[in-house]
């Protein structure tokens, strides 16, 4: 396959469509193998559409369809009066309007790939997002054809329960036959990705919740039976998220009733179906046995999520594609909000940072690095990543930095007012904002949304004595690959801080022609960046200050700053940002983690200094800062972490330097550690709760339990696997486990894996965690477990649940393993695309992701890597998916 072959799609060739459909009322007849499907459509011509013609050739999108009937205002259109293709049927039209009837088989039992109509474990289930539903009907299936639904559902020969659709339920019935049927309205239009379906025999939860205007909403959970007890957290969750919304942005829920399904075979990690969420399972189900605390707080922000793309995703929607960080950007900045105002905000944002480095930063570095809006595709499943979600949330936070929450907030209701049930792009966000805020200027600001990379900040300071004036110079850069590109420099707000040496916070006044400058300066304390080059001058500085940079992370940005050891002593003591004390404590531990991997590159001998060891014992023993963030901020750098600060990777010399860190810090502390630990299994509530403090108490002994496994000593051994045994929560057991699977003697670690498969093996999001558990392990017998996994009877490789454990966690969280010296690990992975790719494209795809670092790899490596890439690329029948990603790998 080639690039071209394969069909690019590129933004600038967007054009309106001629037709829009205004009403369908869809009727489905259930059927495992031979669904059909009725769609009667509503065409008028599009009075938006410049390019209007006498007669239009229209295209319907349609895949893996059999076509029984199509009718044009009741009249039967010939063969010779429509084109079928793989993609789509077309036909001609001259009529203002006109009524389309479509009648479709399908064969959900069939669908693999779980892309529009699929049947899993007895559940029948749609997703649509972003072009699933061309393979129930034919089509406009893209976002800027906004219509009314309507669906009928009838029930298969097994006498389905459960039948759901978008909407309210307005009537329901039985057939002649005695079969029963349901009948469900949408009154807003929205684009056909949203539509759902879902039936199937399941069990359900009920609540109300009353909102600001005292209208009733009815909320349901549905999941399979036995599973209702596990769904308290979600419900309370979902009510939060409506409080929250109405509380932050005004916006109340606008149907009679809101309904999450929740599923164990789901591409994504959930749908905002409008009024009718669709849910892997793993974002609903928790209670304290089967959930860990992280598990509970993504249910919390998951549910939130999908629950504000109410509006920020379905009220308002993308024009195209190329727009998605439109709504997942903006939506995902939303849901980071709630949880950080439902927990600990400095953890949160910590949290959230760590995600942006360990898998956007490591994007942008690669092959497969875009704008938040890209320009072209081949296959838009593709684009679903950290770039439009996670990097477009950080811009997002930078509009909302820049307006503060009151701009924000005129901009969001302006938004609104201007665009609500409409299909709008990015400009037109921006351009709410701007008005909202007395015109306020995005434009150079708006290169965020079209230059791809992650630019570098060079900071330097110089302090006068006599004139009590600080300098401090930026030099914005960008990454050397993009040099070709015409970048240019970015508008980005930098929050700095001044912390006196004496412990206090320094304050200055900033000299500059702008007063906008001299107010966001005084009031938020940040500086404006926005040329290539800038000087900023403080006066009345009355001591040197230490610079505390990008507080918060204010810009989503590479920052270089040399500061002393002095210095960053002083900022881990007196910073009152606990987020940059979080980063000092990382950038120390960076540097000698840098200078480790360059001594073992040299021959030299590994140390660590001094210095270094005693700031970790400060902040071990510093009361100060809550367990969940010193937790964070006595993490170690992680491989995606390194990999990104250097130019060639040499593994083995990054592994060995992560050894010595970790074994290093274990010896010089061990007394500290076991006492510490057991001082906090002593603070432990026996009531299981995800409190901040009891989540802290959980993740602090977690890092502690992980140091001590590290020295391999007989006595730790027992220490973890007396936790593993006593545990009483899921999140203690599977912290425990970890430990045991990574660091632990194999005798006890294969007692311990064996305990806990027999205990779980019929809860299907444990053993998930069990296998997540084996494939991230460092140890030689790691791909001798996972192929024992894919023969036992709980693994399918037709659920992405589990193929994310097994193989997605290998290829992307096992570095050692997967960058085995023999080639063994790139073997595995290529081995598993090749299945996989067949099965179910976007998944196959995700994983293939893993291969992005072949460029900064050394010789041995890449040329083992490059023969696995080529053995996949050389796959007869590969998916656009898979190929999109690997073709774009310079081999």
């Amino acid at each position: 396959m080639q690039k071209e072959s394969a069909g690019i799609k590129r933004l600038k060739e967007y054009k309106p469509l001629d037709y829009l459909i205004k009403t369908c009322d869809l009727e489905f007849f259930l059927s495992p193998t031979e669904t059909k499907v009725i769609a009667k459509s509503k065409f008028v011509k599009n009075p938006k559409c410049s390019d209007s013609k006498d007669v239009s050739t229209i295209f319907l999108d349609g895949e893996k369809l059999k076509l029984l009937t199509i009718k044009v205002d009741g009249v039967g259109l010939t063969t010779e009066e429509y084109t079928m293709s793989e993609s789509g049927i077309s036909f001609c039209s001259n009529k203002d309007s006109f009524e389309l009837e479509v009648v479709t088989e399908i064969n959900p039992e069939a669908n693999t790939e779980l892309e529009g109509l699929y049947l899993s474990s007895g559940i029948y289930c749609t997703q649509n997002e972003a072009e699933g539903f061309r393979k129930i009907t034919y089509f406009f299936d893209r976002p800027d054809n906004m219509t009314i639904f309507s669906c009928k559902i009838n029930e298969d020969q097994n006498a389905t329960s459960v039948m759901l659709a978008n909407g309210n339920l307005v009537a329901e019935g039985k057939n002649a036959d005695g079969s029963r049927w349901v009948k469900w309205e949408d009154p807003f239009p929205k684009p056909c990705y949203l539509f759902a379906l879902v039936a199937g025999e399941l069990g359900v939860v009920e609540d109300t919740y009353k909102t600001t205007s005292g209208r009733e909403v009815k909320l349901q959970i549905f999941v399979d039976k036995g599973n209702e007890p596990k769904c308290d957290h979600a419900m309370e969750s979902l009510k939060n998220s409506m409080k929250w919304d109405e509380d932050v942005y005004g916006l109340e829920y606008d149907l009679d009733i809101y309904m999450i399904v929740a599923v164990d075979s789901f591409n994504m990690g959930a749908m905002e179906n409008k009024g009718l969420n669709i849910f892997n399972s793993a974002y609903v189900l928790a209670d304290e046995k089967s959930a860990t605390d992280q598990n509970f707080l993504g249910v919390e922000s998951v549910i939130g999520h999908e629950y504000f793309h109410n509006w920020t995703g379905n009220r308002i929607t993308c024009r195209d594609w190329f727009q998605l960080t439109l709504k997942e950007g903006l939506t995902v900045f939303r849901d980071q909000e709630f949880s950080a105002d439902l927990n600990i905000r400095t953890v949160k944002r910590i949290e959230d940072v760590a995600r942006l480095r360990s898998s956007q930063f490591v994007e942008d570095s690669g092959p497969s690095s875009h704008p938040i809006k890209p320009d072209e595709y081949i296959e838009i499943n593709n684009f679903y990543t950290a770039t439009i979600y996670e990097k477009g949330a950080e811009v997002i936070r930078m509009i909302h930095t820049l307006l503060g929450a009151d701009g924000f907030r005129k901009g969001m209701d302006k938004y609104f007012e201007l665009f609500d049930g409409q299909a709008v792009t990015t400009e037109d966000f921006i351009h709410a904002m701007s008005v909202a805020n007395e015109n306020y200027d995005f434009e150079q600001f708006k290169r965020w949304y079209s230059q791809r990379g992650t630019p570098t900040l060079n900071i330097s300071t110089v302090y006068d004595e006599g004139l009590k004036e600080l300098k401090i110079g930026v030099v914005q850069k960008c990454p050397k690959t993009l040099k070709e590109e015409n970048w240019k420099p970015y508008h980005l707000p930098l929050k700095i801080g001044l912390v006196s040496r004496d412990g206090g916070e320094g304050s200055a006044q900033l000299v500059s022609e702008y007063e906008a400058d001299k107010n966001d300066w005084g009031q938020k304390g940040i500086i404006h960046i926005k040329k290539e080059s800038s000087e900023f001058v403080l006066k009345n500085v009355e001591q040197n200050p230490v610079l505390s940079v990008n507080q918060d992370f204010s810009a989503p940005v590479i920052i270089n700053y040399e500061q002393s050891i002095d210095d960053r002593l002083i900022l881990l003591r007196y910073d009152k940002n606990d987020f940059n004390r979080y980063e000092t404590a990382q950038n120390l531990a960076m540097e000698v983690s840098l200078d480790l991997i360059k001594a073992d590159e040299n021959g030299d001998q590994l140390e660590v200094s001094d210095s270094y060891i005693k700031s970790f014992g400060y902040l071990l023993n510093d009361e100060s800062l809550d367990n969940e963030t010193k937790a964070l901020c006595l993490s170690l750098p992680s491989f995606s972490a390194l990999r990104l600060k250097l130019e060639d990777l040499n593994t083995s010399s990054i592994f060995m330097a992560q050894d010595v860190l970790k074994k290093t810090l274990a010896l010089r502390y061990k007394e500290d550690f076991i006492q510490l630990f057991n001082s906090l299994k002593n603070q432990e509530d026996p009531i299981y709760d995800v409190s901040p403090k009891q989540v802290g108490v959980r993740a602090l002994k977690r890092v502690f339990l992980s140091f001590l496994m590290a020295l391999n000593i007989e006595e730790y051994n027992k220490v973890c696997f007396e936790e593993f045994s006593r545990s009483t929560n899921m999140t203690d057991e599977i912290n425990s486990l970890n430990s045991l699977i990574h660091f632990g003697e194999n005798n006890v670690a294969t007692k311990a894996i064996e305990a806990f498969y027999t205990k779980w093996k019929h809860e299907t999001l444990v053993v998930q965690k069990w296998i997540s558990s084996l494939a991230t392990s460092p140890k030689e017998d790691t791909l001798m477990w996972l192929e024992k996994i894919q023969q036992l009877p709980e693994y399918s490789n037709k659920v992405p649940n589990l193929v994310r454990s097994l193989v997605g966690q290998f290829a992307m969280n096992n570095p050692r393993q997967f960058h085995r010296p023999d080639g063994l690990g790139y073997e595995f992975v290529a081995n598993q695309l090749l299945d996989l790719d067949s099965i179910n494209p976007q998944i196959s795809a995700r994983i293939a992701g893993s291969f992005n670092i072949y460029d900064k790899l050394q010789i041995h490596q890449k040329s083992l890597m490059k023969t696995q890439i080529e053995k996949v690329l050389n796959k007869p029948g590969l998916s656009k998916n898979t190929f999109e990603i690997l073709s774009k790998i310079k081999l």
